[in-house]
């Protein structure tokens, strides 16, 4: 009754308090008012510790729950981000701290009777499973809808993934921290709102490939209602490492620290007591070309252990029936490999050399010997680029070779699979607004216009101007950002996107059918269609490269 007498008091809209108050189990927290972009005020509760601080012998461990507190908690302020280099900016600065897991929780101020509760939104952020942070998505766009938003960090790279293969340190640590996080929004949201039968979570890239990963996990199951998976699903090439490569990863650091790597206890136990900065720093010794191969330390599919995250691949569990049967949406920016070549458009070297020795770089991309590859990569350079070169001529092939093996084939195996064994819906859609705000800019140093890169929808949910030179949306940009928060809001209120058609959504987004894979577009205008790219799909199913465990061409 305390927890709800303090938080009526303080949120109601008659209140006269400067400042926002909420009981959880943990304690008292103090949080503030703020205003959405639309003048609607809400409560917004900072920095709150999920779990304790993962260091020292804690550091390679799954979470543990934060403690309670004495007296009145400040919430007033955002929490650092977790050990990263911060690829936002031009530059390999190393920010963040170990102490790192915490959530923040954004809530309307009550305009509805005290017995209804907010729907729930909780953002997973992106980054690659190595870099990001929940506390650069804010709330001012989507709270104007009446929902709760939850953001909040978990450990990345080697502090967060880094796995030996055994019990050692079985791995999915940064996983573990997400659904920790979930569980505590399950446990403690009602107390600022929000209703715990009513979580969605969402994500983009690493993000929505987490989101995904939940489906599967039985740390997550029956702690959310449904999920938004924006360009990443559990079948994507980056999201789960192959088990083969795992050990020998976790090796390859430990060596280059000066840590013993015959006996893995006396290995991790060395790693303890490295600075965070050293291990971070270690990236390039996995770097042969360019940054491939990408995301060193990512899900893995650990050895049966207590508190598992993952023992099975998903491929099979969804084959068995055995995950979350709920609502999903997912989908793809129309041009996502856009992330990759204007990354190495910024560095002129790069292109010739792709073009040069095209067939070893593909082998270094796919983790693959360039020997055994060498056939595999002839037939991709054939299929893209004919008997063209690779320069700035084919800038654009190129961004199809990449939107379609890291994106478009595992977005449409996924959405195959769900329409084939589960029983609730699944929808599909295809985003292809390049707004004035791009995230082609931060990677290429350079504003020309490539069409919807990885990551355009992003600024159209949240305000992330401050990317931008503190660049204002255009009144198109407006539009469509009132467009995306509305789609995304109703799923997470009704679990469906367009549950009647209005001024601002005239077409109806219907959940997947067929085989033909009916998608939303949303673009210069949204509409529906059908098969996404049939051709180029099927060259890379028959290619069948894709995926990191067995054959799944009878599947697709």
């Amino acid at each position: 009754m305390l927890k709800l007498l303090i938080f009526v008091i303080c949120l109601v809209p008659w209140c006269r308090s400067s400042q926002a108050t909420v009981e959880i189990k943990q304690g008292i927290l103090n949080g503030k008012y703020m205003k959405t972009r639309n003048g609607n005020e809400f409560g917004a509760f900072l920095g709150i510790p999920y779990a304790k601080p993962p260091i020292r012998n804690l550091r390679f461990k799954p979470p543990i729950p934060a403690s309670s507190w004495e007296g009145i908690r400040d919430a007033t302020s955002l929490p650092p981000s977790c050990p990263q280099k911060d690829r936002y900016q031009k530059g390999d600065t190393i920010v963040g701290d170990e102490n790192c897991l915490f959530i923040n929780v954004y809530t309307p101020r009550h305009n509805k009777s005290d017995s209804e509760l907010y729907p729930v939104m909780l953002f997973i952020h992106g980054g690659g499973f190595y870099f990001g942070t929940g506390t650069m998505y804010g709330p001012d766009y989507l709270l104007d809808e009446n929902v709760i938003l939850v953001t909040f960090n978990y450990r990345i790279g080697a502090l967060g993934f880094l796995s030996t293969g055994d019990e050692v340190v079985p791995g999915n640590n940064g996983l573990k921290d997400q659904s920790l996080a979930i569980r505590w929004v399950y446990d403690n949201i009602e107390a600022f709102g929000g209703d715990p039968g009513k979580i969605t979570l969402f994500g983009e890239a690493a993000g929505g490939a987490s989101a995904h990963f939940h489906y599967f996990s039985p740390l997550s199951q029956g702690l959310f209602s449904g999920a938004i998976s924006q360009s990443g699903t559990v079948f994507n090439i980056w999201s789960i490492a192959d088990r083969s490569l795992v050990g020998a990863k976790t090796r390859k650091l430990a060596d280059s620290l000066g840590c013993p790597i015959t006996n893995h206890e006396a290995m991790v136990e060395c790693l303890l007591h490295v600075e965070p900065v050293e291990i971070i720093n270690k990236d390039v010794i996995f770097m042969e070309w360019d940054i491939e191969p990408f995301i060193p330390f990512k899900p893995v599919v650990e050895v049966d252990n207590e508190g598992a995250f993952l023992v099975e691949h998903p491929l099979k569990m969804i084959q068995k029936g055995n995950y979350a049967q709920l609502p999903w949406v997912t989908g793809v920016n129309s041009n996502e490999g856009v992330i990759k070549v204007a990354a190495f458009i910024k560095n002129p070297n790069r292109i010739p050399e792709l073009d040069y020795d095209f067939n070893r770089i593909m082998s270094i991309i796919f983790e693959k010997d360039a020997s055994s590859f060498e056939n595999t990569a002839k037939k991709i350079r054939k299929f893209y680029f004919g008997i063209k070169r690779i320069d700035n001529t084919t800038l654009f092939n190129l961004v199809d070779m990449f939107s379609d093996y890291l994106f478009f084939f595992a977005a449409e195996t996924a959405v195959k699979l769900h329409l084939k064994y589960s029983k609730q819906p699944v929808y599909y859609y295809f985003f292809s607004h390049q707004g004035s705000n791009s995230f082609s800019e931060i990677v290429s140093y350079s504003n020309t216009p490539y069409g919807a890169s990885h990551a355009d929808e992003l600024p159209l949910l949240f305000p992330l101007e401050f990317l931008f030179d503190g660049r204002n949306q255009t009144a198109i940009d407006r539009r469509f950002s009132n467009l995306m928060v509305k789609l995304w809001t109703n799923f997470a209120k009704l679990s469906n996107p367009t549950p009647e058609q209005t001024s601002e959504i005239s077409t109806t987004w219907e959940p997947v059918r067929t085989k033909d894979l009916d998608y939303f577009y949303i673009g210069g205008g949204v509409h529906t269609a059908k098969r996404l790219f049939p051709e180029r799909i099927k060259f890379w199913k028959n290619l069948n490269v894709l995926m990191t465990i067995g054959n799944v061409k009878d599947e697709l």
